[in-house]
């Protein structure tokens, strides 16, 4: 089992122990204050029972003074009584509602409350009336201890039941506290015994890892060890490379050049043999020569478009601000007897500020360009050149409605050489969108090219950085565009 699981499962042990303490220890001390609450509730009654008693004695009290006086003051403690006994009843009746024992001893209480209450008040009537002579005798006829004995009585039995209730409710708490207490105690003792555990599990957890780390870092110096004796190899054989590259560049260059020269012997002398010989030759001759004349012309344009896909990456200028609206401009200047002889509609929308290389960016458009009008299948050429904002950099599309290319060739056609047509169809070295993927590349970006709606394709190439600019619609272009073979 790993430190992980062990780690995780007394954790989910401990929080599920825990929880189970808080839930009986919650539910202990809900059973607490109710236990609680019931034994206040007691005393209230306890309570209001004794006040019950003292207030009639306060009424009694305030009737005999003021029959003897015949003070109107001695009333004011006979109405306060009054109230008060009324109000202790009603509030006893409320308290003892959950007790029906209670309920009908004060069913019998109220009534002789009620009586002795009126009787009281009958006598000052008499005394107001008739006088204290009449008062006294009114007080001398009275049942006074009579019911006041039936009271008492009723009042104690509704005590010694209150009293019954007060000691069966005072263990009840005793015994929720005591509960409670021990629910939290053995939470307490578990939560340090799995916090003992927890630190055991830990502390050797802690001890396999230092030994673990003892033994990276003995692995860490051998491999730094191993990694600087691979760097400096590597650094040696970048150096040669380094060296073998600029050798290549400078053999391309130098073959390029020493090429062109017999090639464009070759051609002129051919050129020469025809003109000069020409009614001496019969027509295989003449075509034999110019066989000879195109091959050499071809293996020139090779060599040329070989050069540039070499100096792409070696020979690009820095980057620099590039308005792509001018720089289109100028390459549909260069194409324009190609835009006129093919009839092809070219429209834009506003292109961006971007940084590049300028001669490269319009190596690239170029090569797009000549390709949607070279490519165009028997339809007059259509295409259009937008952007948009992509990430951090922009997006710039050039739709042609051409023949256009089958899925499974789209990464291809980039790869030099790479041809899905012959030379008798379409004319070219196949190194025209090597170039163009390289320069992507070299701005940061891809290209890649999409099916275009209704027909054709859609190559689209990323360029890194640029600033935002609103992208409205520009006018058409009504150049008619035909291309040269890329």
């Amino acid at each position: 089992m790993t430190f992980k699981i062990k780690l995780v499962s007394g954790l989910a042990a401990a929080l599920a122990i825990l929880l189970l303490v808080a839930a009986l220890s919650y539910s202990s001390f809900l059973r607490n204050i109710a236990d609680n609450r019931w034994v206040t509730h007691t005393h209230l009654v306890l309570e209001l029972l004794d006040s019950l008693q003292i207030h009639l004695t306060d009424a009694e009290t305030g009737e005999r003074g003021y029959i003897i006086t015949g003070l109107e003051s001695y009333l004011r403690p006979y109405d306060d009584a009054h109230s008060r006994v009324l109000q202790n009843l009603h509030t006893l009746r409320e308290l003892t509602a959950d007790n029906p024992a209670q309920q009908q001893s004060l069913g019998r209480l109220e009534p002789l409350v009620a009586a002795r209450l009126g009787e009281l008040q009958d006598r000052i009537d008499v005394r107001k009336r008739k006088g204290l002579v009449a008062g006294a005798a009114a007080v001398a006829e009275g049942s006074r201890e009579q019911l006041m004995d039936q009271i008492r009585a009723l009042v104690s039995s509704m005590k010694q039941e209150e009293d019954r209730l007060l000691v069966r409710r005072s263990s009840e708490l005793q015994a929720s506290s005591l509960r409670t207490r021990v629910i939290l105690v053995i939470g307490e003792v578990l939560g340090f015994l799995f916090l003992a555990a927890a630190g055991f599990v830990i502390q050797q957890e802690m001890v396999r890892r230092a030994s673990a780390e003892e033994e990276v870092r003995k692995l860490n110096k051998s491999l730094e060890r191993r990694v600087a004796e691979r760097t400096a190899e590597l650094a040696e054989r970048a150096k040669d490379l380094e060296r073998s590259n600029m050798e290549l560049q400078q053999f391309a260059y130098v073959a390029s050049h020493d090429l062109q020269e017999p090639l464009r012997t070759i051609a002129s002398f051919t050129q020469l043999l025809a003109k000069r010989y020409n009614d001496k030759l019969d027509d295989k001759a003449r075509e034999f020569i110019n066989f000879a004349v195109d091959g050499s012309k071809r293996m020139q344009t090779l060599i040329n478009d070989l050069l540039a896909f070499s100096r792409v990456g070696t020979q690009g200028k820095p980057f620099a601000p590039t308005n792509c609206d001018v720089l289109l401009d100028r390459i549909l200047k260069n194409l324009k007897t190609g835009i006129e002889n093919s009839g092809a509609v070219i429209t834009r929308d506003r292109l961006p500020m971007v940084m590049g290389d300028e001669v490269q960016l319009a190596q690239l458009l170029q090569n797009l360009l000549t390709n949607a009008m070279k490519f165009c299948g028997a339809d007059v050429p259509r295409i259009h050149i937008s952007a948009v904002q992509d990430g951090m950099g922009w997006k710039i599309m050039v739709r042609d409605n051409g023949i256009g290319i089958s899925p499974e060739h789209g990464d291809r056609i980039f790869v030099i050489f790479q041809r899905l047509h012959t030379k008798t169809q379409y004319p070219g070295t196949g190194i025209g969108l090597a170039i163009c993927k390289k320069v992507a590349e070299r701005h940061g970006g891809r290209i890649w090219v999409e099916p275009a709606p209704g027909g054709g394709s859609t190559f689209c190439f990323t360029i890194v950085g640029g600033e935002p600019i609103e992208i409205k619609e520009r006018g058409q272009h009504e150049l008619r565009t035909s291309a040269t073979a890329n």
